[in-house]
């Protein structure tokens, strides 16, 4: 085991300064401020990235390892699991490194998880090994060192350290050696190529693009994850086989292969198809069950794809990334959540917690959720996962989700707007400070965006999904302008210092009706209002069910489709009209840890053995 070494000072400073950060609310609320309150804000992923510091800082042991587990138990308890050292650690401890650059704030559990994945490296091996408990065995486990090894490259690329960087290097060639001796397999195989090749961009560690060019021939040649029609295999698992995806994606732009390219983008469309448009996407592909919910560990690796393909050649994927980030991603954030009950009277133990549950998850990442509830079934998964003090419990957090939340935020707001070779790019119609502009979205409560220009640069803006060009109107400091149209971009030529432009477009009100189940069971029906890019409302509509078939658990389970559940979602009412929102603080890009820039960057063809 660990020795002791966070102590509660540092939780009580980590605490205070978390709290003095969210004075105002975000405009994305999920539960929106009456009439006659307090104004609403314009969307800044900067407020929601603060609110997971509550999470961060609390939701930790005396040694600050997080707990991976939160039972829906009275009272509620945190239980720690195997997946708290090399996932859910690795995970946050990236989270928290880019909370810093997109909020200025550094946390001080920040290097207490540092330490802790240094000090559980197995220096022979130099793989993260975890400790030998009563929840975890001594093991080199395949996803976390692709989970570890991510982490520590964001570390590096945030400060570049020779003594990490020998570790980084160390961990890729154990993790070839590995792989060319036959040892792993299955979805962790591509699960590792996004770590790897953050590795070989970033450090130009050549053992980690050879095992990335391995993983990615395997996965989608000799022993394929995807059938050969571009589809999950029955059973796929969503985050997996998108960080799979995201990985061969960066593989094969580092590279020069089309062809892998082109078949990520092909599967990319055919997830598209298994989800919503606001961002429901299914855990698992065709459950053999009535319950379906959405991981944020999902959402995570669903945006970066998107974001990725947008980047190079896809535009049309900004309108997915923008809803799927101002509905699902926001909703699946968690809040008031007492429907936990506390169990403050009772003390820790090495693996249990039911201290304040409910306020300690605060700012956390929902694991399984509905469109209208924060978690979707009351399921216990069986007895295949832990041991007999994990059974027969209800699981409303799996807190590999908390940092994976985080992870989404930044990409997006990394993307959002993007200033490249003299042109300013907005991609997302959300607020976002950069040296060369400051840029303000206004829906859902007008349909504006307007950008002030900081230096001279060439301007391009998205145009909405829902919008015509010819609708849109243009201001070039208080003098209406035309701009021309290249896609589904408006181009709006070079422009001066001090230039403050206005693009304004009609926000229309429509609804829509989507479904959503494992094929041959249950389905669940919804009537969808959406503000623009927003859902504003949403309606289950019938028939009404109470319970659902789980096979993990082999019997019935009660579920939360309809209008009855715990943490509601999408009370969004107030967004129906509309309102002058105030301006949210932001914290300016200085264009630093982008995992973006330079993905197109070898040249030569693709290595030998692809």
């Amino acid at each position: 085991m660990r020795p002791s070494r966070f102590l509660p000072a540092l939780i009580a400073l980590a605490a205070c300064v978390a709290g003095g950060l969210m004075t105002t609310t975000p405009a994305q609320d999920s539960s929106p401020r009456p009439s006659g309150s307090a104004q609403f804000q314009t969307l800044a992923l900067e407020s929601y990235m603060q609110r997971s510091f509550n999470y961060c800082n609390r939701m930790v042991d005396s040694n600050g390892q997080p707990y991976f587990n939160i039972f829906w138990t009275e009272p509620a308890e945190a239980a720690h699991d195997w997946p708290d050292f090399g996932d859910v650690t690795a995970r946050q401890y990236q989270g928290v490194v880019m909370a810093r650059h997109m909020t200025g704030v550094p946390l001080p559990i920040e290097a207490v998880w540092r330490r802790n994945i240094l000090g559980d490296i197995d220096p022979a091996s130099g793989l993260l090994t975890r400790p030998e408990t009563s929840y975890s065995h001594h093991v080199a486990d395949p996803g976390d060192q692709a989970l570890t090894l991510y982490a520590l490259v964001t570390a590096y690329a945030d400060a570049p350290d020779p003594e990490l960087r020998k570790i980084i290097l160390r961990m890729t060639e154990s993790m070839l050696a590995r792989a060319s001796s036959g040892t792993g397999g299955g979805f962790l195989d591509g699960f590792k190529i996004k770590s790897l090749m953050a590795a070989a961009r970033v450090l130009g560690d050549e053992s980690a693009l050879k095992l990335a060019g391995m993983q990615a021939h395997k996965v989608f040649g000799d022993d394929p994850l995807f059938t050969p029609d571009n589809k999950f295999k029955q059973g796929g698992h969503m985050h997996g086989n998108l960080r799979t995806l995201v990985g061969s994606a960066d593989y094969a732009l580092y590279v020069g292969d089309p062809v892998l390219f082109s078949r990520v983008d092909a599967i990319y469309r055919y997830v598209r198809s298994q989800g919503t448009r606001f961002g429901f996407l299914p855990e698992s592909i065709g459950r053999q069950g009535d319950i379906v919910g959405t991981e944020t560990c999902a959402l995570m690796d669903y945006i970066g794809l998107a974001a990725t393909l947008a980047n190079h050649g896809h535009p049309e994927y900004w309108g997915d990334v923008e809803r799927v980030v101002r509905n699902q991603l926001i909703e699946n954030q968690a809040h008031n959540l007492t429907w936990l009950k506390d169990g403050s009277g009772q003390p820790d133990t090495a693996q249990f917690s039911r201290r304040d549950i409910a306020g300690r998850m605060e700012g956390g990442w929902a694991g399984w959720s509905s469109p209208t509830h924060f978690l979707a079934a009351c399921e216990t998964l069986g007895h295949h996962w832990g041991g007999p003090e994990l059974h027969n419990k209800t699981r409303v957090f799996q807190n590999c989700c908390g940092g994976s939340g985080m992870h989404a935020l930044f990409i997006a707001w990394k993307n959002a707007a993007r200033f490249e070779n003299g042109t300013l790019s907005v991609n997302l119609h959300i607020d976002k400070l950069m040296p060369q502009a400051e840029i303000r979205g206004y829906q859902p409560f007008k349909g504006l965006l307007t950008i002030q220009l900081k230096q001279a640069c060439a301007v391009r803006v998205r145009v909405p999904d829902f919008v015509e060009p010819k609708d849109v109107r243009i201001e070039l400091n208080g003098v209406k302008v035309a701009a021309k149209v290249f896609g589904n971009y408006l181009e709006l030529g070079p422009r001066a210092q001090g230039d403050l432009l206005r693009i304004a477009y009609p926000l229309p009100i429509v609804t829509e009706e989507v479904e959503i189940g494992n094929p041959g069971f249950h389905r669940y029906r919804y009537r969808v209002t959406w503000k623009g890019d927003t859902v504003v409302r949403m309606e289950p509509m019938g028939p009404k069910y109470s319970t659902g078939y789980s096979e993990y658990d082999k019997q019935q389970v009660r579920v939360f489709y309809g209008t009855d559940g715990p943490g509601a979602l999408y009370q969004r009412e107030a967004f129906v009209k509309d309102c002058e929102p105030e301006l949210s603080p932001l914290h300016m890009d200085d264009g630093t840890l982008d995992f973006w820039a330079g993905l197109e960057k070898r040249t030569g063809g693709v290595p030998a053995g692809h």
